[in-house]
């Protein structure tokens, strides 16, 4: 991976284990991704990135029987004023609590 690459997945983790204590989630999960960004890349690569990186920090895997539910939505903003909202949801309590 380029090096450019490395060092955002180097400051995502940074940022995921800043906001998040707990042990790695088991699931079944609903991720909701709320992205706002200057719209550069392919929402695909940015989603599979963080899915990566998280892995063994937020959830124990990003397969499938882990995260059986995702919606990510995308607002155009500048680049000073980008964030990330991140919601995730146990899905197998009957509300789909929130977990983080």
């Amino acid at each position: 991976m380029p090096k450019e690459y490395k060092q955002k997945q180097k400051e995502m983790l940074s940022q995921l284990v800043a906001q998040y204590d707990g042990p790695p989630m088991e699931g079944p999960l609903w991720v909701d991704l709320e992205l706002h960004g200057e719209g550069r890349g392919d929402i695909d690569n940015m989603v599979g990135a963080f899915f990566d990186t998280a892995n063994k920090v937020l959830w124990v895997d990003d397969r499938v029987s882990i995260i059986s539910k995702l919606s990510v939505s995308w607002a155009k903003t500048k680049k000073e004023n980008s964030y990330w909202k991140i919601r995730i949801y146990d899905i197998s309590e009957p509300q789909g609590d929130l977990v983080f």
